[in-house]
């Protein structure tokens, strides 16, 4: 059993010290200045001079830096090098006896021929020996690039249409891992969360419909069908379901003014984008209605709050990929905070963090950086405790917990929270809550 007073970074230094002599580290990682489209920011090796004969892992980062989601690409950067720079303070500047030089490439907005050229010049121009991404706005171009390279790519794309790809031919796909579980348990995964609720009496609904504002891209669209076949499931009527440009919604008076047409149970949104969330709930309150709004994603991003002030309080948001507000989590946020002068979203930054973890972790048990296959074996093989939960695989996804597995020491948390008092209160699942579900104070 673990001494109580050892540190968390005692505890990783020996994790990941493995194998016959296997020492896991990392060279030196600073953060990068944003560049342009598929530019590259590349940090030079300070190694000790020991090392310098040694061919150093080359740790590729496409994340949208300048882009109009910029705020989420800065803090997948920011977890990015945060775990690459922790890795090598905490069991030195090697790992399986390579330095790291961490290579950066901007992807802008994360779409389209964007996304194609980023990860072409990764591979081409930077021989990446392993690419680390968030989420982009259109993904699929990438695993094949990365597939055919046989480059290791470790993401947080949260899609279900990624391990239905990967199902259909793992031998080509073997390199690629999603460190988060699939979009699907956003929609499916609430449903059943609202229908406990009410089930328990903590929420009584004047009737048992909803109404479903949704982006028109693919990830918002697929949570909210995912929602609605799962709440139908459970004899709730569908009264709403329109669609909106994600970012082009300049006035939510018209989208709302149909939701009162039918006063619903539940007001169900989807858009990831913060600003939209917030401009939503700001003249949502200027005329509510005695239903509870769930907003997808937006409201886990810092500027959320900057944007939306005391509005925000009784919305209901939720994530697969959050970190935890326990001890490793609150650590964790003490020095992301200390290490960069803000305080992280609850999914980039720490999702990102992970993923580099798991990679280097499986580069230890490997024992070669450049053995990409057996690393991914290691990867498929290993359980990592991150600062999201625990992750490990299911057809190179994270598993979600509580509904893929019962077991929080398997899964990532579908972390479900209501903000109280400017406060983001986790209502579900236990063994992680800190508070309980609140009627919001625009029921009269």
């Amino acid at each position: 059993m673990l001494d109580n007073k050892m540190k968390r970074r005692d505890f990783l230094k020996s994790a990941v010290t493995v194998g016959a002599g296997s020492v896991l580290g990392a060279g030196l990682v600073a953060q990068a200045t944003p560049a342009q489209a598929a530019s590259v920011t590349e940090v030079p090796s300070t190694s000790p001079s020991l090392f310098q004969a040694v061919e150093p892992i080359r740790a590729v980062g496409i994340f949208p830096i300048s882009g109009f989601i910029a705020a989420d690409g800065i803090e997948m950067r920011n977890g990015t090098v945060m775990g690459l720079d922790e890795v090598k303070e905490l069991t030195g500047d090697s790992l399986a006896g390579h330095p790291i030089q961490y290579i950066e490439v901007d992807d802008v907005d994360s779409v389209g021929d964007q996304v194609t050229t980023a990860f072409q010049r990764a591979i081409d121009v930077e021989k990446a020996d392993v690419i680390f991404s968030g989420y982009h706005l259109t993904s699929s171009a990438e695993f094949d690039i990365c597939a055919e390279a046989g480059v290791l790519y470790y993401n947080n794309n949260t899609q279900k249409a990624w391990t239905d790809r990967y199902q259909s031919d793992p031998e080509k796909y073997w390199s690629i891992f999603q460190t988060d579980p699939n979009d699907e348990w956003y929609g499916g995964g609430f449903a059943r969360y609202l229908n406990q609720i009410v089930e328990k009496g903590q929420y009584e609904p004047p009737k048992k419909t909803a109404a479903i504002l949704r982006g028109d891209d693919t990830y918002d669209t697929f949570i909210a069908t995912t929602f609605e076949a799962q709440i139908k499931e459970f004899g709730w009527e569908i009264t709403l379901n329109q669609s909106f440009t994600v970012g082009q919604v300049s006035d939510w008076g018209p989208l709302l003014s149909q939701v009162y047409d039918d006063p619903p149970g539940i007001l169900f949104t989807t858009t990831y984008n913060p600003a939209d969330n917030a401009a939503m709930v700001k003249q949502w309150v200027n005329n509510p209605l005695n239903c509870i709004v769930y907003q997808q994603y937006g409201p886990s991003v810092p500027e959320y709050f900057d944007l939306a002030g005391e509005a925000a309080n009784g919305i209901i948001w939720a994530t697969v990929l959050g970190y935890l507000p326990d001890g490793i989590g609150k650590d964790w946020f003490a020095r992301y905070e200390a290490k960069f002068g803000a305080k992280p979203g609850f999914a980039n930054a720490p999702g990102d963090f992970d993923s580099v973890w798991v990679w280097a972790k499986a580069v230890a048990m490997a024992g070669d950086p450049r053995d990409y296959k057996k690393v991914a074996k290691m990867t498929e093989w290993g359980v990592h405790r991150g600062v999201t939960g625990s992750l490990s695989f299911e057809n190179h996804a994270g598993r979600c917990y509580p509904w893929q597995t019962p077991d929080p020491s398997l899964g990532q948390s579908h972390t479900i929270y209501q903000i109280q008092n400017m406060e983001h209160v986790l209502v579900f699942p236990d063994p992680y809550t800190v508070g309980q579900f609140q009627l919001p104070p625009w029921f009269v």
